[in-house]
């Protein structure tokens, strides 16, 4: 299973928070400088998740260009895609994977019209917390995880990302119960939320896993240069 790098910018800056909440977590600095370092350390996949364009305040699409610039092998986005026109211009700069997280549940019929012709690019975030997706930044429930898990493979796109929102960005573990829906899910199959150890990754692995999204215990140095398992 891969382990890949997560960069979260917020104006401008590389920022890491504890649920999703603006001013928790860490201020990393410049996300260029980040992402520089981790291809210096072997990492050849980032994913970049930009939180102004998911909160509607904005965009850091000019980092995201200069970021993919720096010879990523795979780099996925996501934040705040919801139209054709940004689907289209991410891929055009060079993103392998979008990531789509709400408009998904919020107009199904929009999504596959967005996606179309480009569903190998494509995945769906399906961000939860107690059962329940979030959407809109995780500000709103939409659909039941299992609900969700359906709706998605019904899109035919490259696969899944699931975020527990419940631990996201605390290192407190991972979600244990997220093993009994893999074997429902088409296509790629990536985690995010809670990864605070080596047994973490091991443990997601073991389910099923094909790589796993890593950014509190990267930048506090637990797992640092762990670029598989």
């Amino acid at each position: 299973m891969r382990v890949i790098p997560s960069i979260d910018i917020s104006k401008g800056n590389a920022v890491k928070r504890i649920r999703g909440r603006e001013g928790t977590g860490l201020l990393l600095g410049d996300p260029l400088k980040i992402s520089s370092e981790l291809r210096s350390i072997g990492y050849s996949s980032v994913h970049v998740v930009d939180l102004d364009a998911a909160e509607g305040k904005g965009d850091n699409l000019a980092l995201i260009k200069s970021i993919i610039a720096q010879g990523f092998e795979e780099i996925s986005v996501g934040g705040g895609i919801r139209d054709r026109q940004k689907v289209t211009k991410l891929i055009e700069l060079g993103v392998t994977k979008v990531v789509m997280s709400t408009l998904p549940f919020t107009d199904p019929s929009l999504f596959r019209q967005a996606t179309e012709g480009f569903q190998d690019n494509v995945l769906v975030a399906i961000d939860y917390c107690n059962e329940e997706v979030l959407i809109r930044g995780w500000k709103e429930s939409a659909l039941t995880l299992r609900k969700a898990i359906q709706l998605v493979n019904s899109f035919n796109v490259r696969g899944v990302m699931f975020t527990y929102v419940c631990n996201e960005g605390t290192q407190k573990g991972i979600d244990r119960d997220v093993e009994k829906y893999l074997n429902e899910i088409k296509g790629e199959k990536g985690y995010a939320g809670g990864v605070g150890s080596l047994e973490d990754l091991i443990k997601l692995r073991d389910m099923g896993f094909d790589y796993a999204i890593v950014g509190m215990s990267l930048y506090g140095g637990v797992i640092r240069g762990v670029k598989s398992v």
